[in-house]
């Protein structure tokens, strides 16, 4: 009897449980309520007028400020090789010299040719102030002996024998007249000669040219060498140049002596413009522009950047770059007014750095939204706040 209570109780309970689950089942689901949607807040700035100096990159790779091939005047053997590559060198010092011995009796040569000229010349000078004296006197024995001969006192045979005389020292002094005046010209020519001899001695011998760095030696000692050979390539890197090629508008920004920021391993430089090219490559219609800077912080064959200023723009209307919207080939900013937005199309300048120039479609004194722009809409409500001052830094020109 108990038994069948207990298991009345039991199915009650389960059926209770079921009823309760069909209950759940088929409520009704309560009505929505309505939440008002959150207003963003959006970052604003004022729309000013800016002084702005637009810049362009260009790279390139730095070489030596100085740099020479160098090669032997002469053909010879080498005799000696004085350095090896990575030697530095002072102006003057002795890279390499050819065998001189032909070259100095070449020298010894012309310096006796020349000894004995000017010998000659003094001899001659000399002898034409004896051929001088003796024809006067010869010419005084005719006078004479044609007074006499006026008398009947001189056979005619020695007369015509003292004129010949007379003829035959007057062709004498001529000679030594003409030797001695030309003997500037020959001592001249002699001395041309022990000139060109005695550089050729020198030209044995190849010095570096300028202070720096041996990066090459081509040459042995025992080659023969001629003179189209190069030999030796020496290099001057305490400064380094930048060869770059740059656009006519770039080109007509820049002087010579500007200075300009040149990036190498990350680190900024000061160079300063020393070339530019005024006619372009008539081919690129570029400029070639060469860059100076110190050594000390950069190295050959290094990347370098260079930065140059175009020309500066006065007084435009500027917004930070993160303020346009570009949507279907159009370019908007958000105007805010009253905390609602105003998609406004604008007609754009040039980009400088972080900031966009705006030709059209807004004036100064507007409020912008400054970032952000592409989750907004027009129409829109929000809440402002002023950017921050790092966010919209830039050189504002005074009103």
């Amino acid at each position: 009897m108990l038994a069948t209570k207990n298991r009345i109780q039991i199915f009650t309970l389960v059926g209770l449980l079921v009823a309760g689950a069909v209950l759940l089942q088929t409520a009704p689901d309560p009505e929505p309520q309505l939440q008002e949607a959150a207003v963003p807040r959006v970052f604003v700035a004022r729309v000013d007028l800016h002084d702005l100096v637009p810049t362009v990159t260009v790279s390139g790779r730095l070489d030596p400020a100085r740099k020479a091939a160098l090669h032997f005047e002469l053909s010879g053997q080498i005799e000696e090789r004085a350095v090896e590559p990575g030697q530095a060198m002072a102006a003057g010092d002795l890279l390499l010299a050819l065998a001189a011995g032909d070259y100095a009796d070449a020298l010894a040569e012309t310096r006796a040719q020349l000894t004995q000229e000017s010998r000659n010349i003094s001899r001659d000078r000399e002898l034409l102030k004896l051929a001088r004296k003796n024809y006067a006197l010869q010419k005084n024995d005719l006078t004479r002996l044609e007074q006499l001969g006026a008398e009947s006192l001189v056979s005619k045979s020695h007369l015509d024998e003292v004129r010949i005389q007379l003829i035959r020292l007057e062709s004498e002094v001529a000679q030594l007249k003409a030797s001695t005046g030309s003997a500037d010209a020959r001592i001249a020519l002699k001395e041309a000669a022990r000139n060109r001899a005695a550089r050729n001695l020198e030209r044995t011998r190849l010095q570096a040219p300028f202070a720096g760095t041996v990066n090459a030696v081509n040459v042995q000692s025992g080659d023969y060498v001629t003179p189209s050979q190069t030999v030796a390539e020496l290099v001057d890197a305490s400064a380094l140049d930048l060869y770059v090629e740059v656009r006519g508008d770039v080109a007509q920004s820049l002087s010579q002596g500007q200075a300009v920021a040149v990036t190498v391993n990350g680190g900024e430089l000061q160079g300063e413009v020393i070339a530019l090219q005024l006619d372009p490559d008539p081919v690129t219609f570029t400029h070639a522009l060469r860059v100076r800077l110190a050594g000390n912080h950069a190295r050959p064959g290094q990347v370098a950047q260079v930065r140059l200023p175009l020309q500066a723009q006065q007084g435009v209307t500027a917004v930070p770059a993160t303020a346009v919207l570009f949507e279907e080939g159009e370019t908007f900013v958000f105007r805010v007014q009253n905390d609602l937005l105003e998609q406004v199309a604008v007609e754009l300048g040039g980009r400088v750095d972080q900031w966009q120039v705006v030709l059209q479609g807004i004036r100064p004194d507007d409020i912008v939204v400054t970032r952000d722009v592409a989750a907004l809409s027009n129409g829109q409500k929000v809440t402002t706040e002023m950017s921050p001052a790092a966010a919209v830094a830039g050189v504002q020109r005074a009103r």
